[in-house]
């Protein structure tokens, strides 16, 4: 009987160990995204700039567009970026993935069409490392979470 009690001690202790690793697998692992970044545009594809303006290339020069920032919101499992460069406000819905978030930008390009630009980033402690483009143009981008303000 005393054997009974013990196996059945360590099979209810078991079980336990196994549903607290099953719920904190099943638990959310979205990394915060959500905040105010400072936001630094570097590099350039060949002949086109993605903030509307034509000129490309771009070297270490903010993304042509001076101070950008991204504001990062969520609702339930929902997230919205808003993308604030000198041209305007464009807001998009996201994705997030583990530490990565993409969405995709739509912004009238200097000839009057609407052009897509795709964004994608990785987030590491309070900075984002990422990418964005257009088909052939493509830009690399890192924002720093901006401090927090009482």
């Amino acid at each position: 009987m005393q054997k009974f009690r013990m196996d059945f001690a360590v099979l209810q202790v078991f079980a336990l160990l196994l549903l607290s690793v099953t719920v904190l697998k099943a638990a959310p692992q979205d990394a915060s995204f959500v905040g105010t970044w400072e936001m630094t545009v570097t590099g350039g594809g060949q002949g086109g700039g993605l903030d509307g303006v034509q000129g490309g290339g771009g070297g270490n020069r903010g993304g042509r567009g001076g101070a950008q920032s991204l504001t990062i919101t969520q609702d339930g499992d929902k997230f919205k970026v808003s993308h604030k460069t000198r041209r305007g406000e464009n807001a998009s819905d996201a994705v997030v993935s583990g530490n990565t978030i993409s969405w995709t930008e739509e912004r009238q390009g200097p000839d009057g069409n609407a052009r897509k630009i795709a964004c994608k980033a990785t987030l590491t402690g309070d900075t984002m490392t990422g990418t964005m483009g257009s088909g052939k143009f493509s830009r690399d981008f890192t924002a720093k979470r901006s401090a927090q303000t009482n």
